[in-house]
């Protein structure tokens, strides 16, 4: 009897676990109810804040510490280092946030979803010693199953409002721009990269490699289709990276990468376009480049790189606060609420000193964390951190509540597992 509720217990914290993290994208639509034309209210605050995600990263918290994991004793395990840095940077940004910004509704939630994404991570981190490959593959599985849900959700709202002109690229369900679907586009080739590594042993070729393929191919032709360049230049960087690590697995992964790309790019080629913005034209930048004079291939990037860049000089040490771009950000892009660059948003937010911090936080955690683990699926994991550092230096990947979450869970992935199980896995044996 004792065995089969362990058993019990074990499959429903892997199920639960799955449907949170890897239904995010399916969540930001259902639970705000975000499938009518309605754009304004309660709704417009919880998806433009990405508020969602949040709320599943507080969930996972909550039942990981149901399972026995302390954030306190996790925290106390940190390097002596990580946890001085830390307690600069909060007390240092938050004086610059409060004290020049006047964006406080703004830097109040920047810092919260800061601090539950931090906890998660170490949720994350013990769950990776407790439960070794398990578990995370499960959630990277459940990943490659969203991004097929949400592309059915997206036809629901689009038969239900008739979206038509420039409704195709504000009016897209659980986020506030169309490019921003290649948040959940990159995250699902990962999920099939992931699949592709877990299940090369199995004998049923279905799982081997049509599953894999298909999370793969699907998620990529939503980039494309999108005409999204941040997700489909991550993915590349990221797969030229574990070609280059994956020892004995090349031959595999090259022919997943060809026969994914082909194809998602066959099927966007014969798919209807309805915005110019959309399709391989835009995801390559000729859409942009041919628009008229005033674009370039960056789509403006350039130009606000260049003139966020002024800014930061006039706050070079403390930066202009959280959450205080839109309002002190560059007067030509005004109400941006990031410089599509990460380095700059550090360098904007809290100055060279939130930058250094930063580094001293990140690396000794890393290095107590045993990072990173290039074999099995912790290669994969590898792979879609590498793909989403390019990403952010792109686009404002690392500002949204989504993609920090799967940055986080590639982070995880990625650490070597303990050969000791942590207390949690004496809960659930995952």
């Amino acid at each position: 009897m004792g065995a089969s509720i362990k058993q019990e217990q074990t499959w429903l914290f892997k199920a639960v676990a799955a449907v949170l993290i890897g239904g995010a994208p399916v969540w930001m639509v259902l639970l705000i109810g975000d499938l009518t034309d309605r754009r304004d209210g309660w709704p417009i605050f919880l998806r433009s804040n990405s508020l969602v995600v949040p709320f599943l990263e507080l969930a996972i918290i909550l039942i990981t510490m149901a399972a026995g994991f302390s954030p306190f004793q996790a925290i106390r395990q940190l390097p002596r280092l990580t946890k001085i840095a830390v307690a600069l940077w909060i007390a240092v940004s938050a004086v610059i946030s409060f004290q020049q910004g006047n964006d406080y509704l703004s830097a109040i939630i920047g810092f919260l979803k800061l601090f539950l994404a931090g906890l998660f991570l170490l949720a994350l981190v013990e769950l990776r010693r407790a439960s070794q490959d398990k578990l995370f593959a499960t959630i990277w599985f459940s990943i490659g199953c969203a991004v097929p849900a949400y592309i059915l959700l997206w036809s629901v709202q689009i038969a239900i409002t008739g979206t038509a002109g420039e409704e195709w690229v504000i009016q897209i369900p659980g986020v506030n721009n169309v490019r921003h679907v290649g948040h959940f586009a990159f995250a699902g080739f990962f999920a099939g990269l992931a699949c592709l590594v877990t299940f090369r042993d199995y004998a049923n070729a279905f799982c081997r490699w049509c599953v894999p393929v298909f999370f793969a191919s699907t998620a990529l032709g939503l980039a494309l289709w999108t005409g999204s360049r941040g997700p489909t230049l991550a993915v590349i960087a990221g797969m030229m990276l574990v070609i280059l690590l994956g020892t004995g697995l090349r031959r595999q992964l090259c022919l997943f990468f060809a026969s994914s790309a082909l194809i998602a790019t066959v099927v966007v080629a014969y798919l209807p376009i309805p915005h110019p913005i959309y399709g391989i034209s835009g995801a390559t930048g000729i859409a942009d480049s041919r628009a008229d004079a005033s674009h370039d291939e960056s789509s403006g990037r350039l130009t606000l790189w260049i003139e966020s860049i002024e800014k930061i000089k006039q706050k070079p040490v403390f930066g202009w606060g959280v959450g205080q771009f839109s309002q002190f950000g560059p007067t030509d892009t005004l109400g941006l609420l990031h410089p599509h660059n990460f380095p700059l948003q550090i360098l904007f937010q809290g100055g060279v000193l939130s930058f250094l911090l930063s580094i001293l936080i990140v690396i000794p955690a890393l290095r107590c964390w045993s990072w990173p683990e290039l074999q099995g699926i912790g290669l994969s994991g590898t792979g879609s951190v590498a793909g989403i550092i390019v990403y952010s230096m792109y686009d404002g990947t690392l500002y949204f509540s989504y993609p920090i979450m799967i940055f986080l869970l590639a982070i995880a992935t990625s650490i070597r597992p303990s050969s000791d199980p942590a207390p949690i896995g004496k809960i659930y044996p995952i």
